[in-house]
């Protein structure tokens, strides 16, 4: 596929995404943990879902950005540099992530 390599060969993330995704994800990381204390305490199940649809949306975001990224970073400079194989992988990443 287009653009695609170990992290030796290229910085894919800008560095203020890699730093506010890492921040985020420490936070999702918490309230997974709190999901699965509410399930081991036996909280209320409306209580344990809206929770667990909080972390959805706390991911969907990271997503969205990571997503943005991608379009910014990967696929312009495939686009740059004439990588005829893009159009694939983004036909492939947005019918997957959608």
């Amino acid at each position: 596929m287009a653009n695609q390599g170990t992290q030796n060969d290229k910085q894919f993330l800008a560095p203020d995404v890699v730093d506010d995704a890492v921040v985020r994800l420490a936070k999702i990381n918490g309230q997974v943990q709190g999901v699965s204390r509410m399930i081991q305490e036996g909280r209320y199940c409306v209580d344990v879902l809206d929770q667990i649809e909080s972390v959805r949306k706390a991911l969907d975001g990271v997503s969205r950005q990571v997503m943005r990224n991608y379009l910014e970073r990967c696929v312009t400079d495939a686009i740059k540099s004439d990588d005829p194989l893009i159009y694939d992988e983004l036909m492939k990443v947005l019918f997957r992530h959608r």
